[in-house]
Formats: structure tokens, C-alpha cells, sequence
């Protein structure tokens, strides 16, 4: 397999693109002048040193080399409220949600979510950290969480992890003291969460049930 395949093998990975989209870009890529594909090529390569996953939440976050820094930029804020923790698929999912400025709880970055008849959802979604999180936090006196609030895709898919996770959870010791949502169905059919708006958005959660 010679370089162009392979790059538009690499491409094919990406989310959402399909063969002639991959092409495109390594088309596009072969016309572009060395220095932008060798400042392309070196941001690449920063990202194995620049990328970390926080330690409470799963986001993929960027620190600069040599930082000292365990927790992303939303689970250090002390100002954010610790009671509320909002379940997501994806980072883009939180991005969406930070811009319509209506939510200041935390989050939780599930990473998939479970199609039906899984056999083993722990290899699919990241729900062991999610309930050693919600454990260690019911042992926080006065900063336990007092809500989790899914915010998952309303699809069948996204359901079907809402039931999943709702039945898990339930046998942590201490979750009868925490109210389980789920953003209510003004969000369209189908929609993915990082494609939400704000209106949209601060409806379907003020009616969460």
C-alpha cells in the first residue's frame, strides 16, 4: 500500500467520512504547498504529548508539555455546581452544550452509545469509571451529587444506554438519594446532541423528567 492509500485509509476512520470524502482530502493534501502539510504534519505529531484524558470526567482535553494537570478545565472550576452531572457520548457533545451557556453542573463522557443485544457493554461505553465516580462521590458528605441528568442521543440506541445505565446505577449504594433525567423529547428524533442549539436545548432540559 503506497502513502496516498494508506493516508486515505487513515482518513476513512474519521467519524462520518466515507471513501470519496477521504479522497478528497488527500487530494487536497497533495496540492498544497510543503510548508502547510509539514505544520500539518507537526500540530499532529504534538497532539501524542498535548493530549491527556481528564481523570473525572473521560474528556479528552489539551495541556501544554510538562503541565501538571489531572483534571480538564470544567472538573477543576470550583464554581461549577457539583450536584449536577450530565452523562454525554462525546466532547463535542459538552462543547454544545457549554456554548448555550445554560448549564454550569458537571459532566460525564460515556464515549459510545449501546446498540442492542451487547453482550459485553463494558467493552462499548465507559461504565465502570462512571460508577466508581458516582460511588466515591456518595461518600462526600455535603457534595454529593443530587442529580445525574443523560443526555444521550434520542435515538433507540440512546434509550436503549439510558435503561442500561439507569438499571447499573440503581444498585450503587446511596442512589435512592439521587434523581435520575433525562432531557425531554423537544430534541427532534434522531438528534445528535452536538448539533443542538440553545433553544432547543434550554427547553429540553428545563422539562428533563
Amino acid at each position: 500500500m503506497n502513502p496516498t492509500e494508506k493516508l486515505q485509509e487513515l482518513f476513512l476512520k474519521f467519524p462520518g467520512i466515507g471513501p470519496k470524502q477521504a479522497a478528497r482530502f488527500v487530494y487536497f493534501l497533495l496540492r498544497q504547498k510543503e510548508s502547510y502539510k509539514i505544520e500539518l504534519a507537526k500540530n499532529i505529531e504534538m497532539l501524542k504529548d498535548s493530549s491527556h484524558i481528564c481523570e473525572s470526567c473521560l474528556r479528552v482535553f489539551s495541556k501544554l508539555k510538562n503541565q501538571e494537570k489531572k483534571l480538564c478545565s470544567i472538573c477543576e472550576d470550583e464554581s461549577r455546581d457539583s450536584k449536577s452531572l450530565m452523562i454525554v457520548v462525546k466532547e463535542l457533545d459538552i462543547d454544545a452544550i457549554e456554548k448555550t451557556g445554560f448549564y454550569h453542573g458537571k459532566y460525564f463522557v460515556l464515549g459510545s452509545v449501546l446498540p442492542f443485544l451487547t453482550e459485553k457493554p463494558t467493552d462499548i461505553i465507559n461504565i465502570r469509571e462512571l460508577v466508581n465516580l458516582i460511588h466515591a462521590n456518595l461518600q462526600n458528605g455535603d457534595k454529593n451529587i443530587s442529580e445525574i441528568i443523560f443526555a444521550l442521543p434520542a435515538t433507540d440506541e440512546g434509550e436503549n444506554t439510558i435503561n442500561y445505565l439507569k438499571k447499573t446505577l440503581s444498585q450503587i449504594v446511596g442512589i435512592e438519594t439521587v434523581k435520575m433525567s433525562t432531557l425531554a423529547r423537544g430534541l427532534s428524533t434522531g438528534l445528535d446532541i452536538e448539533y443542538v442549539d440553545k433553544n432547543t436545548f434550554k427547553e429540553a432540559f428545563n422539562h428533563r423528567d
